[in-house]
């Protein structure tokens, strides 16, 4: 059977070499078992990603990239496409939206940056920075911030249980969804989640059987 990914390791970073027909979701599941099962060997290392043999959307490449750091503990900074490095957050993050936020409204309100003095919007947002802290970020719908928060967020202000916040990391106590708090759960010790968890892996918080809940968005609680 063929290979769906090839993976090789040298004082370059990491080379994948992709499977050009199979299906993308089949690619997906290989690379994360490879990884799942291999993150011994790779340890906790920064690298340049190389990837050949199949072309992709960036949002694809991201996915690719998630996949690799939500199932290790390698952290890819740089993507390097046949010829030409390409920073990989300042290229991608403007473009990967749909990755992260499957579920939004396709005309969700993007932020290009932190959020840096107080904000309201009627409809989903995506922050491709930080929630500074002093601030308070208003939305009633869903938000996404692909930084960390700092200030506060209220969302969910239409009182639709089926709306959620996602972050990287919370640094804030003060975070309503649909009207409903718990600050316990963003405490730094003692709480659902705290400086243990996994680096980099996405927080989702959302509305779940009549109480709001934290999970990390890998385990599959939005969909």
């Amino acid at each position: 059977m063929e290979e769906l990914c090839v993976i090789k390791f040298n004082s370059n970073g990491l080379q994948l070499i992709l499977n050009p027909d199979c299906d993308f979701m089949d690619l997906i599941k290989d690379i994360c078992y490879k990884f799942l099962n291999s993150k011994e060997f790779f340890g906790d290392i920064q690298t340049i990603l190389q990837l050949r043999g199949r072309e992709l959307t960036a949002e694809e490449t991201r996915a690719v990239v998630e996949s690799i750091e939500l199932n290790s503990d390698v952290k890819v900074l740089l993507i390097k496409d046949e010829d030409s490095y390409e920073e990989l957050r300042a290229s991608l993050d403007e473009k990967i939206h749909k990755f992260y936020c499957e579920k939004a409204f396709e005309n969700a309100k993007i932020v290009k940056g932190d959020v840096d003095e107080d904000m309201h919007f009627d409809r989903d947002v995506i922050v491709l920075g930080d929630i500074k802290r002093g601030c308070t970020l208003t939305c009633d719908r869903s938000v996404i911030v692909l930084g960390t928060v700092y200030g506060e967020i209220d969302a969910g202000v239409s009182r639709d249980e089926s709306c959620y916040i996602i972050a990287s990391e919370f640094e804030s106590e003060s975070i309503s969804l649909c009207k409903w708090q718990n600050p316990q759960m963003f405490e730094s010790k003692g709480g659902f989640f705290h400086k243990k968890d996994k680096k980099g892996a996405l927080k989702c918080v959302c509305i779940f059987e009549g109480e709001m809940i934290m999970e990390p968005l890998e385990n599959g609680i939005l969909f």
